[in-house]
C-alpha cells in the first residue's frame, strides 16, 4: 500500500498538474507524450498492485465461492 500511495502522490498528481495547462493551451509536444507514457505506466502499476492486494486479502479471509451441493 505505501508504494501505491507514493506512486499516486509522486507521479500521478504532478502529471495531472502538468497536463492541465498544456492541454488547455493545446500544446501536445514530445514532453507531453513522454509524461503521458510515464503516467500510463504508473497507473497500470497501481492497478496491478491493487489487484495483488485484493488477491492477498481474499486469501487471508479464506474467500471461497460456494460449491454446488454444499449447504452452509
Amino acid at each position: 500500500m505505501p508504494l501505491i500511495a507514493s506512486n499516486g502522490i509522486l507521479i500521478l498528481i504532478p502529471a495531472l498538474l502538468f497536463f492541465a495547462p498544456k492541454a488547455r493551451a493545446g500544446e501536445f509536444d514530445t514532453t507531453f507524450y513522454i509524461v503521458q507514457a510515464i503516467e500510463l505506466i504508473a497507473g497500470a502499476t497501481n492497478i496491478v498492485l491493487l489487484g495483488l492486494q485484493m488477491r492477498d486479502g481474499m486469501k487471508l479471509t479464506k474467500w471461497r465461492l460456494p460449491q454446488a451441493g454444499v449447504a452452509y
